[in-house]
């Protein structure tokens, strides 16, 4: 079996437990910002959207990158290539190290969720781990990434797929490793980012689709009910795609299955995907 490697500072280094188990978010500690990244047959989906958000989030905590996105890019690429993979999953973190800046990037195999659960769809559960929606690790991706895989763990620990957090003021936010998005009356809501949740990046494509389909979005101040009373919803993050959302706090959202309007938004967002990579070739180191 072929080992991988681990793009860290400018060098190829073998994987080990140890080493994998270190430059993760929620372990890593001190300051710095990363990003997951899905490739679908060698191509990268979102690449400038994600590292404009990872250099946006390094400027909010005043850190410097040590390379340039144009690097950032080669390595990327340079780590699919090098590990052999084409559908994969990436994380890039950039962090304060002792006097430096530090860079790694992780490129394995990524298999998606069976069919079968994307016809279920997820469970969640509402976690008593709060946002703070006035601190700024609560508008990026931080490292400090620890209360929200305490939140995940506890939820799975309980039956659920997910777990969905409120900020301080009891308006939901956002789910552990997702955005969230509910159905009423055809009508899509999402939580505002004034309640502390990130700007996903399939988030925004979200938005953008209901647009040109001209269904009604609204960004609000979501209370649990609202999602416990939808007639749908969905999660969404780059490698998740679109997961139909059909229980929460045990309860059925809606009829329990998936809805109209988030099938509709699945089909959509894989046609965008779709049409995307194939508008440009795969990045040249």
């Amino acid at each position: 079996m072929e080992k991988k490697v681990i793009f860290l500072d400018g060098f190829m280094i073998p994987v080990t437990d140890a080493l994998s188990k270190t430059i993760s978010p929620g372990i890593l500690s001190g300051q710095g910002v990363f990003e997951t990244m899905r490739a679908y047959s060698g191509k990268i989906f979102s690449i400038d959207e994600h590292l404009q958000r990872l250099f946006q989030g390094l400027k909010k905590i005043d850190l410097q990158s040590p390379c340039s996105k144009q690097e950032m890019k080669s390595y990327l690429q340079k780590s699919l290539t090098t590990n052999k993979v084409k559908n994969a999953r990436l994380r890039l973190m950039v962090w304060q190290g002792k006097g430096r800046m530090r860079i790694s990037i992780a490129a394995f195999s990524y298999k998606p969720f069976s069919k079968r659960k994307y016809t279920q769809g997820f469970k969640v559960l509402f976690s008593d781990i709060r946002r703070d929606e006035k601190a700024v690790t609560s508008r990026i991706k931080s490292v400090n990434y620890l209360p929200l895989l305490m939140a995940q763990r506890k939820a799975k620990a309980r039956g659920a797929d997910e777990a969905i957090l409120l900020n301080r003021r009891g308006f939901i936010t956002e789910g552990s490793k997702t955005n969230i998005f509910f159905i009423k009356n055809n009508v899509l809501y999402t939580p505002s980012l004034r309640c502390g949740c990130l700007k996903g990046i399939t988030r925004q494509i979200i938005l953008k689709i209901a647009r040109l389909k001209e269904i009604k979005c609204k960004q609000v101040m979501a209370t649990p009910e609202s999602l416990l009373e939808a007639d749908e919803a969905f999660l969404t993050n780059s490698l998740v795609e679109i997961m139909p959302l059909t229980f929460a706090q045990g309860k059925p959202v809606g009829s329990g299955k998936v809805g109209p309007l988030t099938k509709q938004f699945c089909k959509a967002y894989q046609d965008y995907v779709k049409n995307d990579l194939s508008s440009r070739g795969t990045f040249k180191t």
